[in-house]
């Protein structure tokens, strides 16, 4: 595509030069009764004299008004050629720009689903989706724009250039020195621009951030009466925004004015020296002169849009820093080259000296835990806010790696197993519910597809989900909205379950699952609870410990490290930190 887009560059500016050869023949040689091609100053040898003779011929030798005929037919067939080739040129850029805009948002949306937790915690969600969207579109503006006019202009420029130096080299090579004094000041200009619009590309990101938290904490917003700080700090960050691209603007419009006023310039000054060549020293013809300055003029215009190319392609730059700087972002959990195979939990799950700190961080969030939990265990995490719980079920599933120690899967460091067969043998109900704005049926087997309906039907009724489901107007096909704002708490968090039920897991994560529910919906997510966990490996994080009463085995946690370990009732006769957690929270005091 890029060649067929070339070759109809350089036969359209050909055509084009033609073009302006042969209107110039009209002056020259049809409205001159005497045709001023016979006139004795060109030299019949040159290829200046050779293109003259040419277009004598191609109009013909009859009476004027059939050369005007003629030249009017070549004219015609010549538009026409050049238009079908400016058509080709245009259309093949334009596919080979707009695919690869799409290629570079596949590449970056691609990256950013193998890139870890990590990333995401640093980086703010509004950021990432001002660079996918709004850079990404700078970038195809800047270059559906510039790589076109990098492609035609300098084609352009070059022939019209031949033609002027077939024409008079000397006025040719005096309108060439001003091209350094022109390319100055356009990247100074195209400097300061890149600034400001690498400044404009944060200002938007910052907007977004604003737009989506407070949009997704409008109902704080407005128990809290903060409509008006959130409007002053929205209006504060656009006039920003729109300081930034005015100024940006500014730049980019300077940029026409300073090409014309040089352009102007360099032809008044080759008018004044030409028509000396002509009146004066009779080097010139007149007719040699007035397609010399038209040619020059028409030199202009691809030279004015070859200027301004470069204030585009400043802002496609800066936002391509942008979006490279998240491509170029590697993981820091490396896969393993030659990853062992596992496809089923058959021994357990062990925690061997691990000590881990979040990066930023001062302190370890855990410090060298041991642990062992049996296939089949049904083991609980407590202990106060800060205490590790979360840390240690999200390292199991690699969403971090260790900073010392190890964790092993039936023996094998989970490092030496790929990530994507790791999490296959895991399900993670969590406390925040992530849903997706789609039909509850594709909510259920989302890492499922293959599954389905009557396997999604068993599912929601393991997660005592199918009674309310079949009440709502679509039933499993209703689309439950925006992280699934259509449903209760308690009907997103059965949702969740079944979603982990219809996986299957050998080894099930629950983050604080029940925590923000009611008590009816609790003891009916509790009932789906026990429905999962039947026959696996459980870890719960525990956040009221009336629902742990159960577990096999308790763990608690308090700084980071384990400080004591049992049953229920061990805990409770021991009267240590689980006993005083127990008192505090069945004291009515506020939950852990």
């Amino acid at each position: 595509m890029v060649a067929l887009s070339l070759l109809s560059s350089i036969l359209f500016v050909m055509l084009n030069a033609f073009s302006i050869w042969m209107v110039s023949s009209l002056i020259s040689t049809i409205m001159n009764p005497e045709g001023s091609h016979s006139t004795p100053i060109i030299n019949a040898e040159t290829l200046h004299g050779k293109l003259e003779n040419l277009a004598v011929q191609l109009v013909g030798t009859g009476s004027q008004l059939e050369q005007l005929g003629n030249l009017c037919i070549i004219l015609v067939v010549a538009y026409i050629l050049k238009n079908i080739f400016f058509y080709l040129n245009n259309i093949a850029i334009s596919f080979v720009q707009n695919r690869m805009i799409m290629d570079i948002r596949n590449q970056l949306f691609s990256h950013l689903q193998k890139l870890p937790i990590s990333f995401f915690n640093k980086n703010k969600s509004g950021e990432l989706t001002s660079i996918i969207m709004n850079d990404v579109s700078n970038m195809r503006v800047a270059f559906t724009q510039s790589i076109q006019s990098l492609i035609n202009e300098p084609i352009s420029i070059l022939v019209l250039l031949g033609m002027l130096l077939i024409i008079s080299t000397k006025l040719t090579l005096y309108a060439l020195i001003t091209v350094p004094v022109s390319a100055f000041i356009i990247t100074k200009l195209g400097q300061s621009i890149r600034r400001k619009a690498k400044r404009s590309s944060l200002s938007i990101a910052g907007l977004m951030n604003i737009l989506q938290e407070t949009i997704g904490g409008i109902r704080i917003v407005k128990a809290f009466v903060m409509e008006k700080f959130e409007i002053q700090k929205f209006l504060k960050e656009n006039k920003k925004y729109f300081s930034l691209t005015f100024k940006q603007e500014n730049m980019k419009n300077l940029t026409t004015p300073i090409n014309d006023l040089i352009g102007v310039s360099v032809g008044v000054w080759l008018l004044w020296v030409g028509g000396r060549e002509v009146l004066v020293h009779g080097t010139l013809t007149p007719d040699g002169f007035i397609r010399f300055i038209i040619y020059l003029f028409a030199m202009l215009q691809p030279a004015r849009k070859l200027g301004n190319v470069n204030a585009q392609i400043q802002v496609g730059l800066a936002s391509a820093a942008r979006v490279f700087s998240i491509t170029d972002v590697q993981s820091d959990i490396r896969e393993p080259e030659d990853p062992i195979s596992i496809h089923k939990l058959t021994q357990g799950v062990s925690f061997k000296k691990v000590s881990f700190q979040y990066e930023n961080s001062s302190t370890p969030s855990v410090k060298d835990i041991s642990l062992s939990i049996e296939r089949g265990e049904v083991l609980a995490l407590v202990g106060s806010s800060g205490a590790g719980k979360t840390t240690i079920a999200d390292l199991i599933p690699r969403y971090y790696d260790v900073s010392k120690g190890s964790i092993e899967i039936d023996s094998i460091d989970i490092r030496s197993i790929s990530t994507n067969q790791l999490r296959k043998l895991m399900g993670i109900v969590s406390q925040d519910t992530i849903l997706f704005n789609d039909s509850i049926a594709h909510n259920i087997n989302y890492g499922q597809p293959e599954a389905d309906l009557d396997a999604v039907i068993k599912a929601a009724e393991a997660a005592n989900a199918a009674e309310f489901i079949a009440d709502l107007p679509e039933g499993y096909d209703t689309i439950i909205g925006e992280k699934g704002t259509r449903l209760s708490g308690g009907q997103r968090q059965r949702i969740s379950i079944a979603r982990a039920i219809l996986k299957n897991p050998d080894i099930l994560i629950l983050d604080e699952a029940t925590s923000a529910l009611d008590t009816e919906s609790e003891r009916k997510v509790q009932e789906a609870i026990d429905n999962l966990v039947k026959d696996r490996t459980v870890i719960v994080i525990a956040h009221r410990l009336s629902t742990i009463t159960k577990a096999d085995r308790i763990i608690v946690l308090d700084k980071g490290k384990i400080v004591e370990s049992g049953t229920h009732t061990e805990l409770l006769e021991r009267k240590g930190k689980y006993h005083q957690l127990y008192q505090i929270q069945f004291a009515g005091d506020e939950a852990l």
